[in-house]
């Protein structure tokens, strides 16, 4: 059996956490053998209380994981240190507001049998990403001005993601040194704001985990937001949270 490092990012959000934990061991853990767990909660969303919750919840799963405490919040930081922290071959990467639609094996690997694949994202209906229309490789065009016309390059560059996804581990630790604290990672790897990251990942690529065209994993935190009036802006690669 396949043995994958976990990755998770988490809130102060024990709900949450707990559903996604219980889908995600139903219809992705269980196929692989689990070598060490990491999990990050940064103090954010909820109290001391729930930060209780979720490590109790986190330690119902994974008896022997390491959990990371910070005294601050930092997006970026919490992606880093969990990823700096592993040892596998492959990590699997989450925060704790996902679920999974089906189950999701080993055969999730088989794209890594290409060495410029870095990374095996699971395919969700917020990417508004279309396989079979545009193919299984997470790449944006890239576009330049002539005499004030907006024109395409023939060049792209990849899109990495922190959705749930798995990672190469030489990959996630190299990156993992790479992150700017003040920036969201996912942003970063694209927007312009990490020049020595996107130089670092311009060979390298991202392939959307789709069989069947659809999603294989929903987002559960957006809802949950909303239902709180808590809005996400990213400002020049930089995320804050408003109605908290």
């Amino acid at each position: 059996m396949t043995k994958i490092d976990i990755c998770i990012v988490a809130g102060r959000r024990p709900d949450l956490l707990a559903e996604t934990l219980s889908s995600m061991s139903s219809h992705v853990f269980r196929h692989f053998e689990v070598a060490g767990a990491y999990m990050n909660i940064d103090p954010i969303f909820g109290d001391q209380s729930n930060h209780e919750q979720c490590l109790e919840i986190f330690k119902s799963h994974f008896p022997q994981g390491t959990v990371f405490e910070p005294e601050a919040p930092g997006f970026a930081a919490a992606v880093g240190r969990v990823w700096a922290a592993t040892t596998a071959e492959f990590v699997f990467h989450m925060e704790d507001d996902w679920i999974a639609l089906q189950d999701i094996g080993v055969e999730v690997l088989a794209p890594f049998e290409d060495p410029s694949v870095a990374q095996v994202s699971l395919h969700t209906a917020e990417k508004y990403w279309d396989v079979k229309k545009s193919g299984h490789l997470h790449r944006k065009r890239q576009y330049f001005r002539f005499a004030g016309v907006k024109l395409p390059k023939f060049t792209s560059k990849p899109i990495f993601t922190t959705s749930p996804s798995i990672l190469r581990g030489d990959f996630a630790h190299s990156c993992s040194a790479l992150f700017d604290p003040a920036k969201d990672p996912e942003k970063q790897f694209y927007l312009g704001v990490n020049s020595a990251l996107e130089s670092h990942v311009a060979p390298l690529n991202n392939f959307i985990f789709s069989p069947e065209n659809k999603p294989v994993i929903r987002d559960i935190g957006r809802d949950w937001r909303s239902d709180r009036g808590i809005t996400k802006i990213v400002t020049n690669g930089s995320s804050t949270w408003e109605g908290m």
